[in-house]
């Protein structure tokens, strides 16, 4: 009898079949790996601003470094060339009491480097002296500015380079002319002042030389040197890509989808940071409730702009009441724009988790915007780089509370600070101990290049097709 075909038995109508034995087979099913050929690249981004961070304590640490010729301590060193390196601006010693002109110098190069990025400085570096460039390098590159597609990286670099240069040098002569008008001089003390602050500005750095731990406080209501800074840092964190395509095309209808979410959503937060500000500049007892109305008005809107780009303050921040300290915490933990200068999880992985909220809300399976649909890996990635910064900042600022008795509102303040490379603070900074320092040091590199890597090393472990799924099954939500 044959397996698999039909008998007639005995009655009629009666069927039988049989069937071969079979042998059970064990089918093994491994996860595809997906390529990883970025991930050398962000390793080697992340070796190339620890060496930059080395490169600056060394220099910081030379005794002539210092104005009074004494060596600053390891931690001093350390603690500013990471900030300066990760274009944050905290500091545990004032920038123009403590440092010697040499001293600011490293640290305004530390700055320029670190925020064009280290690989874009160092591929910059390698066009500028003829060498070539690999494709990987060129692609890494690309994603680091927040820019890939039709322009070749080099022209990309070399127009980066020309938009950094024009920026920063209106920027500075314009400052110096002030600062030379308002001292009746014009001497190399207040032309090194006004460049130092351009640059500083246009990468959202935060520093300055001011001396006494000012920033801006002194110019407090002056238009001209609060609007020159804050549009410069604007411009630093808008970036090149949004820069460029608002140049180019001219029209709203024909900016790109990245440059309608980043200019929309910039726009937003500025205007209502300024809102939320303005409660507490007028509030009875505020820093404004005793001047004209545009001087508040002023105030609140560079103050907005500065909370999340760069770090410079008009005003005594230990003085804001600490519901105005927890929104400013939130505009600096969001900051700039993806390949810009500016620090924070970045506008477009905020505003991806804001669409993807309204299309959830709405019941749509796609997550939309301006007639234009985000893939689910790009609101995924966002997703994870959020969740992940918000673990890292709540674990930090668990360990740093058990190194002083400030208020938690300082201590989450500070933190966010660092960790978005804002570089306002409340004044805790230069009174913490060097356990304390060691901790914002580490929320500052991590701040700086965290995101960035994680997007990165997701891209390239996703990045490729889904070669396995497996069934669906429903969780209890809510």
């Amino acid at each position: 009898m044959h397996a698999g075909v039909p008998h007639r038995g005995e009655r009629p109508g009666d069927v039988r079949i049989r069937r071969g034995r079979r042998r059970s087979r064990t089918i093994e099913v491994t996860r595809p790996r997906g390529p990883r050929r970025d991930l050398p690249a962000v390793l080697y981004l992340i070796i190339g601003f620890l060496g930059l961070i080395l490169v600056g304590t060394a220099l910081l640490l030379l005794p002539f470094a210092t104005r009074s010729g004494d060596q600053a301590s390891l931690m001093t060193a350390l603690f500013t060339a990471t900030s300066a390196a990760c274009v944050t601006g905290l500091v545990v010693v004032d920038t123009y009491d403590f440092w010697s002109p040499f001293g600011q110098a490293v640290i305004l190069a530390l700055i320029q480097l670190g925020g064009l990025g280290f690989m874009s400085g160092s591929t910059l570096l390698l066009l500028l002296l003829g060498r070539r460039i690999s494709y990987s390098q060129r692609m890494f590159t690309g994603e680091v500015l927040g820019r890939l597609g039709t322009e070749r990286v080099t022209t990309l670099l070399k127009r980066i380079l020309l938009m950094t240069v024009i920026v920063e040098g209106f920027a500075a002569v314009g400052l110096i002319v002030f600062f030379s008008i308002d001292a009746n001089e014009v001497s190399a003390n207040q032309v090194w002042r006004g460049a130092f602050t351009g640059i500083s500005a246009f990468n959202n750095a935060g520093f300055d030389l001011e001396g006494g731990f000012r920033s801006m406080t002194e110019f407090q209501g002056n238009p001209f040197v609060l609007g020159t800074i804050a549009a410069t840092a604007t411009i630093g964190a808008t970036g090149y890509a949004v820069v460029s395509d608002v140049w180019r095309e001219r029209r709203w209808r024909r900016l790109e989808l990245n440059s309608k979410i980043v200019l929309l959503t910039s726009g937003l937060l500025a205007a209502i940071g300024a809102a939320v500000i303005l409660t507490d500049y007028i509030f009875p007892g505020g820093t404004y409730s005793d001047d004209p109305a545009w001087m508040a008005v002023l105030g609140a809107i560079v103050e907005s702009l500065y909370a999340r780009t760069s770090g410079f303050t008009a005003v005594e921040v230990g003085a804001v009441r600490d519901e105005t300290l927890l929104f400013m915490s939130g505009l600096m933990f969001i900051g700039g724009a993806s390949g810009s200068t500016a620090g924070g999880i970045k506008i477009q992985t905020f505003s991806s988790l804001l669409f993807a909220i309204v299309a959830s809300l709405r019941g749509d399976e796609h997550v939309h915007a301006f007639d234009r649909e985000i893939p689910w890996r790009q609101v995924n990635r966002a997703l994870s780089i959020a969740l992940l910064s918000v673990a890292f900042v709540f674990a930090i600022t668990f360990a740093l509370s058990h190194t002083t008795d400030r208020p938690m509102m300082d201590v989450l303040f500070e933190v966010v600070s660092a960790f978005a490379t804002c570089g306002l603070s409340v004044g805790m900074t230069p009174e913490t101990n060097d356990a304390a320092r060691a901790i914002l040091v580490l929320a500052m590199f991590v701040g700086r290049l965290g995101p960035l890597t994680i997007a990165l090393a997701l891209a390239a472990r996703f990045g490729g097709p889904e070669r396995l799924r497996f069934p669906e099954a429903d969780i209890t939500i809510g």
